[in-house]
């Protein structure tokens, strides 16, 4: 245990050094440049205008609220789901299947509204931004090395003023089971991701985006392999970013003090997917918070009640 805890006090200074010397660098930048600081910390790159609306967000939610009761109540004539009685703890099984009845629906609803999307444009998906490219992955762990330790210490000063609050939790400290950290794991820090970012990320706040930016100032550039100059679009507000990250926290609001730290963590995605216009950064930065905080999580219960 003692070994545990050395490698761990290691590698969290380590990364605090890290998220120190990013921001030290950052701000450097930020204050020598006679740029925005928009694009000092990352330059907006030019693309194509957001096709979607935040209607389209809409449906996907609709259609993930839709599907996830549908797949509860599969679940139930399955006999998969048992009531629980009133006024006592949900049961370990209970959750494990409306974590996967919300998962089955999250997904479904990401695979029928980006379908949607493909009947309005052939290529949605690059539109969307669901493309990757090598860089990509290299900013998206820099972005995670300064979002993540800020944002751990909010939310530890805000539960000390409101109490962290999580039914998931809750149910981990009374049966910790190995199946039931694997399901957890797979639909809290690779599943929920997904899905959130798009429906967040991609559609809400790109929607919010092209109604912003309108009328829309162009940049025109010449294309090298056309005779005609063609039309492209840079984000100009930043408010969408904002607005987004309100909604996103407030749909947080039912864990007490995840609220506040959530909304300045979705800041900082609502960032790098404005300035990139393509989900694989923001995406990172979230599947690394997520799986971080239940590892971390999932070792301490390990630790705690396993015997020796």
């Amino acid at each position: 245990m003692q070994f545990v805890d050395a490698v761990f006090a290691s590698t969290l200074l380590m990364v605090v050094v890290g998220c120190v010397v990013l921001w030290g660098k950052t701000l450097y930048r930020v204050l020598r440049s006679e740029r925005p600081w928009t694009d000092t910390i990352l330059p907006a790159e030019v693309r194509d205008r957001p096709f979607w609306t935040v209607a389209d967000a809409m449906l996907m939610f609709g259609l993930s609220l839709v599907l996830t009761l549908l797949t509860a109540k599969l679940f139930v004539a399955m006999g998969q789901i048992r009531p629980t009685p009133e006024g006592a703890a949900p049961s370990s099984d209970l959750l494990l299947a409306g974590l996967a009845a919300q998962s089955v629906g999250g997904l479904i609803a990401f695979t029928g509204t980006l379908g949607f999307l493909r009947l309005i444009r052939s290529d949605a998906a690059e539109r969307l931004g669901l493309i990757w490219k090598s860089r990509d992955v290299v900013v998206g762990l820099k972005a995670s090395l300064m979002l993540i330790p800020p944002t751990l210490l909010i939310a530890h000063f805000a539960s000390l003023l409101v109490e962290y609050k999580h039914p998931v939790l809750d149910v981990m400290k009374q049966q910790p089971t190995p199946v039931f950290f694997i399901v957890l794991f797979v639909g809290t820090a690779l599943v929920a991701p997904w899905v959130e970012e798009f429906l967040f990320r991609v559609l809400l706040q790109g929607g919010l985006q092209a109604f912003a930016d309108r009328p829309v100032e162009s940049d025109v550039q010449e294309d090298p392999l056309k005779e005609d100059a063609v039309e492209l679009w840079r984000p100009k507000s930043v408010w969408p970013v904002f607005v987004t990250s309100l909604i996103f926290a407030l749909m947080h609001g039912n864990q007490g003090a995840a609220a506040i730290p959530l909304f300045f963590f979705s800041a900082g995605l609502g960032f790098l997917y404005r300035q990139t216009g393509r989900i694989t950064p923001s995406l990172i930065v979230h599947i690394v918070l997520n799986g971080f905080t239940m590892s971390v999580e999932m070792l301490r219960l390990w630790f705690t009640q396993t015997p020796g």
